[in-house]
């Protein structure tokens, strides 16, 4: 198993809107990736260091279903469309078998 862990900001003035239409389109992958066990994603509920707004969380079956995933399409559609609107990210994978 492979964990997938994204957490990111959102540059001032991306409106909810957006956001939510963020949210929803990773929502919307689950079924539509072969390998992919688990997702979540969703905002943070101010427990951490505040530096990032929102956040998810993949998980794969393997470290192959992974690199599928980061060269789908489904995933240069997902950077493409959201790139501009993200200030800043941090992005983790950790293999957990």
């Amino acid at each position: 198993m492979v964990t997938h862990i994204l957490m990111y900001r959102f540059k001032e003035g991306v409106g909810e809107t957006r956001i939510e239409e963020h949210l929803r389109f990773i929502e919307s992958l689950r079924g539509r990736l072969e390998g992919l066990v688990d997702l979540r994603c969703g905002r943070d509920v101010g427990t951490g260091n505040r530096k990032y707004t929102h956040g998810f969380v993949m998980t794969f079956g393997s470290i192959a279903a992974l690199a599928a995933y980061n060269k789908s399409e489904l995933h240069r559609e997902l950077v493409e469309t959201f790139r501009d609107d993200v200030a800043d990210k941090v992005v983790f994978d950790l293999q957990c078998d």
